[in-house]
């Protein structure tokens, strides 16, 4: 008797069952028989492991629920938010990220990785919330804590600590902000030395403002080398990359590929600043997802924790419309999205993981024009109402 049983299951363009037992993928074929306790007839609808969303901040999210969103220049928004963060407990950081990760799931996000502010104004209180979070729904959705120096490393004598603090805790990997306090290369070399330190990968919101003074991925490439970190790199936003002549960008191109630098866009920073060229970093075949980002706070009111939004955001952007583009958005929130976080095992295959979520979609131009919400949710081998 088989635990789960999926029939006519729209897999990457194939339609086939899926047969599951004990939380495992035992069989796929064009038809399975036998008995299952659920028998669930995809009716040809897409079917996936589960969405990818490529960074956010959970420990920040819904902090229009206690304060109202109000204008302002980015400099702003972060000085309102370092404020609030001073009065952060462990538990009012649970409860909002805790909400916002079941919206997630619903969603049928199935792998996020969460930037988590570590200094002395919050200490290790979100480094903390997100890893009992991680543990509590780690069979619904897979988490992946970065400990991140919003702030800047060296500017308040406790960073520097915290941040290994909370690798020790187990915090998944270190974050940095390379615009912060005007820290740019120190920092990046900190936070470099930090992630080979203690083996784990690191993140960077890499030249984020949009302007050249802050263009420093010509320095992260070059001591990504030297570290021999290649493939071990995630950059962020990358928004500089808009201001460059077409020359420049022709050698940031490279410095990217020579680094193998892994790339995160979120299309929401288009309110405060010009994105990356998307199509431009896809042709050089490294990884490239995307990302929910700020939620609900002063940088983004609008925020849902359903990275189908920031897809189409991303779409109508920069106009991925013919069949191919569309086809490469989808995979930037599926396969290339797992590749950006190191995911190894994602993808429905006979003795993986029985992580599927089928989608109320007959295509992938239907899941991002239409939104579309799972019509059946399988992880681990268990359906999630």
């Amino acid at each position: 008797m088989l635990d789960v049983l999926i029939r006519k299951a729209n897999v990457n363009g194939a339609l086939v069952d899926i047969a599951i037992k004990d939380g495992v993928v035992v069989d796929i074929d064009n038809q399975i028989y036998g008995d299952a306790t659920v028998v669930f007839d995809a009716k040809k609808r897409v079917t996936i492991p589960g969405f990818v969303d490529c960074h956010t901040h959970l420990d920040k999210c819904l902090l229009n629920e206690q304060q109202p969103y109000q204008e302002g220049t980015g400099p702003q928004k972060g000085a309102l938010t370092y404020e609030m963060k001073k009065n952060f407990t462990v538990d009012d950081i649970t409860v909002r990220a805790e909400k916002m990760i079941k919206r997630a799931i619903k969603a049928g996000t199935l792998h996020w990785r969460t930037n988590v502010d570590v200094d002395g104004s919050v200490g290790l209180k979100g480094v903390e919330a997100l890893l009992k979070l991680k543990k509590k729904y780690e069979n619904e959705i897979h988490l992946q804590v970065a400990a991140f120096a919003q702030e800047g490393v060296f500017w308040d004598g406790q960073t520097e600590v915290l941040l290994e603090e909370a690798l020790k805790m187990g915090a998944d990997l270190v974050g940095g902000h390379t615009i912060a306090k005007g820290e740019g290369e120190k920092h990046i070399d900190f936070i470099l030395d930090l992630a080979q330190k203690y083996s784990v990968e690191a993140d960077f919101h890499l030249d984020e403002s949009g302007n050249r003074e802050h263009y420093l991925l010509p320095y992260l490439s070059k001591k990504i080398v030297e570290k021999n970190l290649q493939g071990k790199v995630n950059g962020i936003h990358l928004c500089t990359l808009s201001a460059l002549s077409p020359e420049e960008l022709d050698e940031a191109i490279n410095y990217i590929e020579v680094a193998q630098l892994r790339v995160t866009v979120a299309p929401t920073a288009i309110s405060t600043r010009n994105i990356a060229p998307v199509k431009r970093l896809l042709k050089t075949g490294l990884p490239v997802g995307l990302a929910s980002d700020n939620m609900r706070d002063f940088f983004n009111p609008l925020g849902s924790g359903d990275v189908k939004q920031v897809a189409l955001l991303l779409s109508y952007l920069q106009r991925f419309f013919l069949q191919e583009e569309v086809d490469q958005v989808f995979k930037m929130i599926t396969n290339e999205g797992a590749k950006v976080l190191s995911i190894k095992d994602y993808g429905i295959k006979i003795g993986g993981k029985a992580d599927i979520t089928v989608l109320e979609a007959l295509t992938f131009n239907e899941v991002i024009a239409y939104q579309s919400q799972p019509a059946l949710l399988v992880r681990a081998g268990v359906v999630f109402e």
